[in-house]
């Protein structure tokens, strides 16, 4: 994938001009995101950098090069982050940056393979056939189709929302919060299969505007637990951990993205067609809120 492009002064106020046709050097540009290569695995620290017209991507063991018309910018969240979606499939969770936005803006005139343009209308055409059908069941079993990295994405769209306002930062220190991780983890893979079997990663917060002490999963696999729901000297409650299962496999059923294709299947539908889920994304919060227990009263 190491193609690059010639561009035509996106960095000038920045880079300096190369003497091969005019391309940009911006090689002080670094930028951190998480790489989601894998429905199966955790995501992976990456940096992105541009070299010589092409966006670098360096990962622990491995390096990508996509050019500018290869990535596509999906969602941008309302915590300042944003989607970017490779070529392979595989995506980019990265904060939202000007520079890197105006250099995937380049090329995006230039002309879609024919393939996928054949492949679009011809989702499309069954889209509007199946939405004539049965919408919602439709969208629901296409669920599969969708990238388990939209699950992670809109997890983490909702995790910023409700540190904004409903959830208070944990009281418990960070090196009490890493032991009560490693013995949940430890404890939740002998207590239920889904946790063995599906990435996950406990988040604590202070109760907050919460109906009631509580944990509760986001999808994708993020798992917020209370301040007050360990047991004593780190050990978790039986209660706790039949929650923590219990959530566990809603993700892993993806719960979350199906009730979405019930809710709101036009967006889901939508995002298959045009492999663009920035419509289910936006849509996720109003949606899933609903079922979350926080105090309406606000």
């Amino acid at each position: 994938m190491g193609v690059t492009h010639a561009g035509t002064g996106a960095f000038r106020a920045a880079g300096r001009q190369h003497q091969d046709g005019g391309r940009q050097d911006s090689s002080d540009w670094r930028l951190q995101g998480d790489y989601f290569g894998s429905a199966t695995r955790a995501p992976q620290p990456v940096t992105l950098s541009l070299e010589g017209g092409a966006l670098q991507i360096a990962g622990q063991g491995f390096s990508e090069r996509p050019a500018a018309a290869q990535v596509r910018i999906g969602h941008r969240s309302s915590s300042g982050r944003m989607l970017l979606t490779l070529p392979d499939g595989a995506m980019i969770d990265c904060p939202t940056d000007a520079r890197l936005e105006q250099w995937l803006a380049l090329p995006q005139t230039a002309e879609r393979p024919k393939g996928r343009r054949r492949r679009q209308a011809a989702l499309a055409l069954i889209a509007m056939l199946m939405a004539w059908l049965a919408l919602p069941a439709t969208a629901e079993r296409l669920v599969d189709r969708v990238p388990a990295q939209i699950d992670r994405h809109i997890g983490r769209d909702m995790l910023s929302r409700l540190d904004q306002g409903w959830l208070q930062p944990s009281q418990l220190p960070a090196t009490q919060q890493q032991d009560l991780r490693r013995r949940l983890e430890k404890q939740a893979a002998g207590h239920c299969p889904a946790a063995a079997s599906s990435p996950w990663e406990a988040q604590f917060r202070a109760r907050g505007q919460l109906g009631a002490p509580s944990a509760f999963g986001l999808p994708g696999g993020t798992i917020v637990i209370t301040d007050d729901r360990p047991g004593p000297a780190g050990e978790a409650a039986p209660a706790l951990l039949d929650t923590l299962c219990r959530e566990l496999q809603q993700v892993q059923r993806r719960q979350g993205l199906r009730t979405l294709a019930r809710q709101e299947p036009a967006s889901l539908l939508l995002g298959l067609v045009f492999e663009d889920f920035s419509a289910t994304v936006a849509v996720a919060w109003p949606v899933l809120s609903r079922w979350l227990p926080l105090e309406r009263s606000r």
